[in-house]
């Protein structure tokens, strides 16, 4: 690991796509090659950390090997001592199980430890595009009782949402987002956010809902690219607010430059 002094780093702990590629200036594809791709775009350096390996082909997960939580919790937690204060910001994507997220919550009260002020960026990844589940029953609870409660910044989509929190279909985006802020009450409130991504249902422009820890709703929209897809959208957009973020960004505007960016990689998609 090559680390310039002074350079911003964000820490991004996920799993690997194989499918992934990038030319002519833009990728398609998930997993940390995705979040370093998105990193790199707001200038902010990533180290990566590999929770699971995957198996991918026309847009689905065909197999799923988790590595050890053991083993990738020990390279996280070097990795956050020796960067030191260059670490912006860390950002979890794929958690394969409830033993990964338990290992999630370890390495942020770590990291905290060492850095009470750390931005954490959850993206939780429940399902793959293609609807294979990623997270079982045991993990889904460890992730809402334990590590959505450790102060951090979640950034679901409204399916994901819905499955969160248990309301139906027709529940209202706003009342959706206060009722899942509300869940993630816990250890560090000041900390806490939430980054509502649009695109699932129909809507035009697509409308993106931001929750700070003043529980100010805050709306960000962009136009809806008609028959545009990108593989590995969830991981660009949550590295890219985790990326501000580590810039010093305020959590509404990390959002909206998230946000924004997206919108343009689907208009060339």
């Amino acid at each position: 690991m090559v680390v310039r002094s002074r350079e911003r780093v964000l820490l991004a702990v996920a799993g690997h796509d194989p499918s992934y590629v990038f030319e002519q200036g833009r990728g398609c594809g998930a997993g940390v090659d995705a979040d370093r791709e998105a990193a790199g775009h707001f200038g902010v350096a990533c180290v990566t950390v590999v929770t699971a390996w995957t198996e991918q082909a026309e847009g689905r997960v065909e197999a799923l090997g988790a590595v050890s939580p053991a083993i990738w919790l020990s390279e996280a937690v070097r990795y956050v001592r020796e960067l030191g204060d260059t670490l912006g910001a860390l950002k979890f994507g794929l958690l394969p199980g409830e033993a990964a997220v338990r290992a999630a919550s370890q390495l942020v009260r770590e990291a905290r430890r060492l850095s009470p002020r750390l931005p954490v960026v959850v993206d939780p990844v429940l399902a793959a595009s293609g609807g294979e589940p990623l997270l079982d029953a045991a993990g889904r609870t460890a992730l809402i009782e334990d590590l959505m409660c450790q102060g951090l910044v979640l950034t679901p989509n409204r399916p994901e949402a819905y499955d969160l929190t248990g309301l139906p279909r027709s529940t209202r985006p706003e009342d959706l987002a206060r009722a899942l802020f509300r869940r993630m009450a816990g250890r560090d409130e000041s900390a806490r956010g939430l980054v509502l991504k649009g695109g699932h249902g129909g809507e035009d422009p697509v409308c993106d809902l931001c929750l700070a820890a003043d529980g100010q709703l805050v709306e960000s929209t962009h136009a809806r690219r008609l028959g545009a897809s990108l593989h590995g959208s969830g991981c660009r957009h949550a590295s890219a607010v985790a990326a501000n973020l580590a810039l010093g960004q305020p959590l509404a505007e990390a959002a909206a430059q998230a946000g924004a960016w997206l919108g343009a990689l689907l208009a060339r998609a």
